[in-house]
């Protein structure tokens, strides 16, 4: 077994040691910098990546980026102390996440803006696999309403689902951008998910709002579900490329069904897959068995990759509000 802290520390740096164990019981933590020591006091900067307490191995991440994976006991008292303590929170926090399954649970980001949201989590959730998530908006500020309409194809998916209270139509648009800038990261932070596997959708100017910010905020954005909705007379989308975009419309929405033709021509332009959904209806949110064949079209079209939006707005000239927008 090689200990790193007796190797001499250009060595270290310039390799990877790789040790093949089964984990039984792992823990993956966010990177954290902090000074690690042997039992002869030797130290070195590092982040930890991996602490498996079933085969008592530990995986570093040197500054360089290279990981290296060392025996428990290799470690002083204090770094073992300070793993099992570690531990001991990342369990109660994932018995906590775990006791959510199959529940919505509201939260409110904690800066100036204070937005509140609703999150679904599918029976089947599991912290330590996390699924797939669709952040909806309403035209009315409504989270909870908007997440009421996919909750069910939710949790045939396995997907979770948000619902954002405040973005409402014909609001300042610069108010709700420091809303949005805001809450996004508290979503991420607080609800754990597949991070490359992201999604958006709203009804009517929620949809539109999903395309807007499909474009101006830079994550790997796989799809949109769109109800009613439209783009404001947008003729280029800088949104990232290939996503799936599912347009679910009622048969005599008349303005949402006009828009197709142009709304299409511009999706296909960023090599988004495009595919429509109707039903017996004026401009309303789709029966459930709809919007669950809606999504279970965006999840078999979803495209791999991390591919990003260029984080710049396409004018609208078709909405007022968004024009304000620089």
């Amino acid at each position: 077994m090689i200990d790193f802290i007796h190797l001499p520390l250009k060595t270290l740096i310039s390799r990877t040691i790789l040790m093949g164990v089964s984990l039984l019981a792992p823990m993956t933590i966010h990177a954290e910098s902090r000074a690690w020591s042997n039992r002869e006091g030797k130290s070195i900067q590092a982040e930890l990546v991996h602490y498996d307490s079933t085969g008592k191995k530990v995986t570093l991440k040197l500054s360089n980026g290279k990981e290296v994976t060392l025996a428990l006991d290799t470690l002083s008292d204090g770094d073992q102390a300070w793993l099992t303590e570690r531990q001991r929170k990342v369990e109660e926090t994932a018995n906590a996440v775990q006791a959510m399954a199959g529940k919505t649970v509201s939260y409110q980001s904690d800066g100036p803006e204070a937005v509140s949201y609703h999150v679904y989590y599918p029976t089947s959730y599991r912290a330590d696999a996390p699924p797939a998530m669709m952040i909806m908006f309403s035209p009315g500020g409504g989270g909870k309403a908007i997440l009421g309409s996919v909750k069910e194809a939710c949790e045939t998916l396995g997907w979770i689902g948000v619902g954002c209270d405040a973005f409402k139509n014909n609001s300042d648009e610069a108010m709700l951008d420091k809303k949005w800038k805001e809450v996004l990261p508290h979503i991420e932070k607080t609800v754990s998910h597949n991070k490359d596997l992201l999604y958006l959708g709203g009804m009517s100017g929620g949809a539109l709002r999903a395309y807007d910010y499909s474009e101006s905020t830079v994550r790997p954005w796989k799809g949109i579900l769109a109800y009613g909705g439209w783009m404001g007379g947008k003729q280029s989308l800088n949104c990232a490329p290939k996503m799936a975009v599912a347009i679910v419309n009622g048969d005599s929405d008349a303005n949402a069904n006009s828009s197709i033709p142009r709304d299409r021509g511009v999706l296909e332009k960023e090599r988004c897959k495009v595919k429509t959904f109707s039903f017996k209806g004026g401009h309303v949110i789709a029966p459930p068995a709809v919007t669950l064949e809606a999504m279970q079209w965006l999840k078999t079209t979803t495209v791999e990759g991390n591919r990003l939006s260029s984080g710049k707005r396409s004018p609208t000239p078709l909405d007022p509000d968004l024009k304000k927008v620089k």
